[in-house]
């Protein structure tokens, strides 16, 4: 999932947001997101759509 965590931080820092606000905003475990990130821990896909319609973007399973 090394693909998926890059486009996370990627996401976040267009954002200009911090890991803790992100994890804070979906109300998800500080160290979860973390793990996310490093790509550590893979989420599940109810936490992926709930990343997409955060950073307002498409699911594109390609």
């Amino acid at each position: 999932m090394e693909i998926f965590s890059e486009r996370l931080i990627h996401l976040r820092h267009s954002h200009n947001l911090t890991q803790k606000e992100v994890s804070d905003s979906l109300e998800l475990v500080y160290s979860n997101y973390n793990r996310y990130e490093r790509g550590v821990r893979i989420p599940d896909n109810e936490t992926i759509v709930r990343f997409a319609n955060f950073f307002k973007v498409s699911l594109c399973i390609c």
